[in-house]
């Protein structure tokens, strides 16, 4: 095979790789909530069937694509508007259910869709789309979220 051939192969391999990482259910990839992709969202996301469960945490609709991602995103910038001083450390959100990364900015806005360039430790909260929900309707405080277990700071 000629190098050129085996430049560009090693190329796409790399870009799929680094595709998968940067991927979230309303890419229309498939996504188990139940795999470890950051370490602590396996708790998380069990966590969160336990209160679903219990009625701890009311259910939401599950929505797909563009539709979904809007959604989340909204939630998402309600999060950063109404909890704000709870969110002064923190570097990204992980949604564990659909495996969307947001980062939080400096002016204390959040830039949805935004996979950490590497996946070290700093700072990243983490929860699911019922629990973002409930915290945006006052439903559940940061408190009682982190007590649950549905949601939980990495650092």
């Amino acid at each position: 095979m000629k190098p050129l051939h085996w430049l560009m192969l090693l190329s796409l391999a790399s870009l799929g790789a680094s595709f998968s990482v940067r991927a979230c259910s309303y890419d229309g990839q498939f996504n188990n909530p139940f795999t470890e992709s950051f370490p602590g969202s396996l708790d998380v996301a069990i966590a969160t069937q336990e209160a679903l469960e219990l009625k701890q945490l009311e259910t939401i609709d599950e929505l797909k694509g563009q539709q979904g991602l809007r959604r989340a995103s909204w939630w998402l910038k309600l999060l950063v508007k109404q909890h704000n001083s709870e969110l002064k450390s923190v570097a990204y959100i992980y949604l564990v259910d659909s495996h969307l990364w947001s980062r939080m900015t400096i002016d204390s806005s959040v830039d949805i869709h935004s996979s950490p360039t590497s996946l070290d430790q700093k700072s990243v909260l983490l929860l699911s789309e019922a629990t973002l929900s409930a915290l945006v309707q006052n439903k559940v405080d940061f408190k009682s979220a982190i007590e649950l277990g549905i949601m939980k700071f990495s650092s």
